[in-house]
């Protein structure tokens, strides 16, 4: 049981580190501007080109953990993670740091189908519920976390000491994960033609489909909100008290009803427990939509993560258990469609105005807990 509990605490520390990539380069692309002469919008290129090889990892390292050793993939995956990243350190060009993140989003991608699906196979139980939940809740820390550690080494140092700071974390990660995980067997022999028939057995799987749907509006709805609040407080709230970063700081403590996960699941029941949270998203939108203040939106916020903080590991749990077989693949297209969400939402904050974000989404959270009756009593 200690080993296991070891294993655990490895895995939901990873989840933080690896994660955090997606947005170390946030803060650092007017600094990459303005030193390699390039525009904002090419600089931009060194995350979105780190997004999609992600979202497309997803679905390969998903695919390959139903046929080769979980322990070998995380290790693997871990390994290359890290000697990119210390290659992103030494990088002199932004040519050169745009090409390598490509690689790193591939190799990112490693981790979270592949953890999954260890819990699934080694984990039961509250603790399978409760480390799923805890992986989750690093990927949402990781949003605030990874933007914090970029600015404050590149201020103090250069880009270039991020880097290596996160090569060092990387490298802690693949120790970890050596030393904790347990050895399980092959699955089955890989062969390219079964991808597809794979994937698409997923997709006509009844239960999956109404759980991608849903799935793919929970990060939506986190990158419309605060993509859309930032332009609005540049444009029409130049007053507002504090910055969007604490105010992010200050929504993540919405985080906590996730370590109850676990308690929560057994005594209710995953899809009565999404239901509950998807609800909770409706009532912390209700106060702005009659009076926008200060107050109302950082309440908007607080629920906005606190739903979200159990929504999507019971999704998880959900998909996990309605998948008849590939559950690794079943869970990497759900990650999938939950990156394609977050992507769409992060492009649609530029043009749908934050008052009417407001507006939406307690109208499409409505929708969506209705249709949760759709999914199979437990």
């Amino acid at each position: 049981m200690k080993h296991t509990v070891t294993t655990a605490s490895t895995l939901i520390y990873c989840s933080i580190f690896v994660a955090s990539s997606i947005y170390v380069m946030i803060p650092l692309q007017p600094r990459l501007s303005e030193l390699y002469d390039v525009s904002v919008g090419f600089v931009s290129l060194s995350s979105t080109l780190f997004v999609l090889p992600y979202a497309i990892g997803l679905l390969i390292f998903g695919v390959l953990a139903d046929r080769f050793p979980l322990r070998t993939l995380l290790l693997v995956g871990m390994a290359l993670l890290t000697f990119f990243t210390g290659l992103l350190a030494l990088s002199d060009s932004i040519y050169s740091l745009v090409v390598l993140r490509i690689f790193q989003g591939v190799l990112a991608a490693s981790f979270a189908p592949v953890a999954f699906s260890y819990c699934f196979k080694h984990f039961s139980g509250t603790l399978q519920a409760f480390v799923i939940a805890m992986i989750n809740t690093g990927f949402l820390f990781a949003g605030v976390f990874g933007q914090m550690v970029s600015a404050f080494f590149a201020d103090l140092f250069s880009y270039h000491a991020v880097f290596i700071v996160f090569f060092c974390f990387y490298l802690t990660c693949f120790i970890g994960l050596f030393q904790t995980l347990q050895f399980s067997s092959t699955q089955q022999s890989y062969r390219l033609k079964d991808l597809s028939a794979t994937i698409l057995s997923c997709f006509k799987n009844q239960v999956l489909q109404k759980l991608y749907v849903i799935a793919f509006f929970l990060l939506l709805t986190i990158m419309l909100f605060y993509g859309s609040f930032e332009i609005y407080l540049y444009n029409n709230w130049v007053d507002f008290p504090f910055s969007l970063q604490l105010f992010r700081m200050i929504s993540l403590i919405g985080i906590i009803p996730a370590f109850f996960a676990s308690s929560v699941m057994k005594w209710f029941g995953a899809v009565n427990v999404l239901r509950f949270q998807l609800g909770i998203m409706i009532i912390g939108f209700i106060p702005s939509i009659f009076f926008l203040h200060v107050g109302s939106v950082l309440f908007a916020s607080f629920m906005m993560i606190t739903s979200t903080s159990l929504s999507i590991p019971m999704v998880v749990l959900l998909v996990g258990k309605h998948a008849t077989v590939s559950k690794s693949t079943a869970v990497a297209l759900y990650s999938f469609v939950l990156l394609i969400g977050a992507s769409l939402g992060s492009t649609l904050a530029s043009s749908i105005s934050f008052l009417l974000v407001i507006v939406l989404v307690p109208i499409t959270f409505i929708a969506l807990v209705v249709f949760t009756r759709l999914l199979p009593k437990e």
